[in-house]
């Protein structure tokens, strides 16, 4: 059986409401390992969403940044 701590569906619940609005996002700050992008990611999967994230490293920089921007306005069909 899968344990789900009070805690966690509490995230999970405002993650939900977030992305359930118009327009809805978030950006998800804390504690590396804290469950950040399992959370995330589930709820997009409960939604059907699509998400993207940065995949930073250590040279990454502002050129990258604009080149990942551009690749997520592409995908929402923003010119």
């Amino acid at each position: 059986p899968l344990v789900v701590f009070d805690q966690v569906l509490d995230h999970v619940l405002r993650i939900d409401r977030v992305l359930r609005q118009p327009m809805g996002h978030c950006l998800l700050v804390g504690d590396s390992g804290a469950g950040k992008t399992v959370l995330s990611k589930f709820v997009s999967w409960m939604n059907g969403l699509q998400i993207f994230q940065i995949k930073a490293h250590s040279r990454y920089g502002i050129d990258d940044f604009n080149e990942d921007l551009r690749g997520v306005m592409r995908r929402v069909g923003v010119d």
